[in-house]
């Protein structure tokens, strides 16, 4: 028999939003800025300018009528209790798991990524501050595969086919577990894009050094397109979302192999970030990959080869309403800055977990 969603039982969608604004509040101001140091000395790729970005960014998205609509009509068929293996390449990134099983109201059973550690369980906490009545909690790996009914782990491809492979012997069936892998982001430009355009593109590419899934690792362009303006907005967010340290380290040997046999490439200053021309082939975190194309067919024949490796696609709204409207692409300046109900692979999470 179905039963009702939690927030007719919790209210837990009014304890959501009342902590997404206490974490924009001066109150909670001193416990924002600790767990963003905490954070800060736990990551290897993570800036300060970053991870404020990303908590505020999906504050402004956990608001009552986003929740709402993001659950519709739909109700789950029982509770149970769902490990969550959370990926630690961007800051946040598994709040929407954390709230899909809230709200749904399964128990949250959190396994933490050691790149991000502070985040979620600072979140978590926050909630309780405000009254929630939730079952969370953060274990270690082997401790989460003896308590749970069912599983979401995202991940590289490689750690995913492991998962995989150890969640079918502990017995939870493919209908119980929801895998995520590798993908990555696409750009289409026309030559025409705005000077906002290529801001948002900017923002598309370097916002978290090449990392996350969503992040645009291939700019589709017609052939002879110079990419000087595109370098030139590039240098500007630099500015204002400055590199990792740790960047010009990881793409010094890739600029040195470009050099070393002769590709064609452009980088900004201090290695803060680096474009080659080439074939459709993605590159290292960081290193953005200009690729030509004759016209439509050829790139759209091109993406449609990729399509199941790719997890968004931004282009000007001319070029969006030419291409197959089964693709969903997106304006520039929109792949770091995903709404609250967006399907990773894919995947619907709410309806994942309607079907416990």
């Amino acid at each position: 028999m179905h039963i009702q969603f939690c927030r007719e039982y919790y209210g837990i969608i009014s304890v959501l939003v009342q902590t997404a604004r206490a974490w924009k509040s001066p109150t909670y101001e001193q416990l924002r800025s600790n767990v963003v140091k905490k954070t800060l000395t736990a990551s290897k790729t993570f800036t300060e300018e970053a991870i404020e970005f990303a908590i505020d960014q999906q504050m402004d998205e956990v608001t009552e009528a986003a929740l709402s609509a993001w659950i519709g009509q739909r109700k789950i068929k029982g509770r149970c209790r769902v490990g969550v293996i959370n990926a630690g390449n961007v800051p946040l990134v598994g709040l929407q798991d954390l709230l899909a099983v809230l709200v749904c109201g399964h128990s949250y059973v959190g396994v933490l990524s050691s790149k991000s550690p502070y985040l979620l369980p600072a979140f978590v906490n926050t909630l309780l501050d405000q009254g929630a009545g939730i079952n969370a909690k953060f274990v270690d790996r082997d401790e989460m595969w003896g308590s749970v009914d069912a599983v979401i782990a995202t991940g590289s491809n490689e750690a995913i086919a492991q998962i995989r492979d150890l969640a079918s012997r502990r017995g939870l069936t493919p209908e119980r577990c929801l895998f995520r892998g590798n993908r990555f982001g696409i750009a289409i430009l026309n030559g025409f894009e705005s000077e906002n355009d290529l801001d948002g593109l900017a923002l598309d590419v370097l916002l978290h050094e090449g990392m996350g899934c969503r992040n645009v690792a291939l700019i589709m362009v017609p052939a002879g397109l110079e990419p000087d303006n595109c370098l030139k907005h590039f240098a500007e967010m630099r500015g204002v979302f400055p590199a990792h340290p740790s960047t010009s380290g990881k793409l010094s040997m890739q600029q040195a192999y470009l050099a070393a046999t002769g590709q064609p490439h452009a980088y900004g200053d201090g290695l803060e970030f680096l474009l080659s021309k080439g074939a459709p082939e993605i590159q290292a975190p960081g290193h953005v990959r200009w690729v030509e194309y004759r016209d439509q067919d050829e790139m759209i024949s091109v993406i449609e080869a990729l399509r199941g490796e790719i997890q968004c696609i931004v282009a000007r709204e001319e070029i969006r309403e030419q291409l197959p409207s089964s693709w969903n692409v997106g304006s520039f300046g929109s792949t770091q800055m995903p709404t609250l109900d967006w399907q990773p692979d894919e995947h619907d999470t709410i309806g994942f977990m309607c079907s416990l």
